[in-house]
């Protein structure tokens, strides 16, 4: 049977980064560059602003991510999330 305290605080953890991440790379990005972040088919938007702020907004997801989930183990206890070594 599978553990839904686990899948529950697992969600949470990884949605709070994900969120928490993007509006840090959004941040990052308009005091690095002084724009507003550059979306697909705004016409203003060259395609390398377009690309370089996808590439790093999904590296910050994953890395929040990664570390969210290793926070969330750690809460939910060693050898309590199904499947997952401490």
């Amino acid at each position: 049977m599978d553990d839904l305290g686990w899948k529950l605080a697992s969600a949470g953890a990884l949605a709070v980064a994900a969120f928490g991440a993007n509006k840090l790379t959004e941040a990052g990005w308009k005091l690095v560059t002084g724009k507003k972040i550059p979306k697909e088919g705004d016409d203003e938007a060259a395609l390398v602003s377009i690309v370089l702020f996808s590439a790093a907004s999904a590296a910050i997801v994953a890395v929040a991510q990664h570390y969210a989930m290793k926070r969330a183990k750690k809460w939910y206890g060693p050898g309590s999330a199904p499947g997952i070594e401490a």
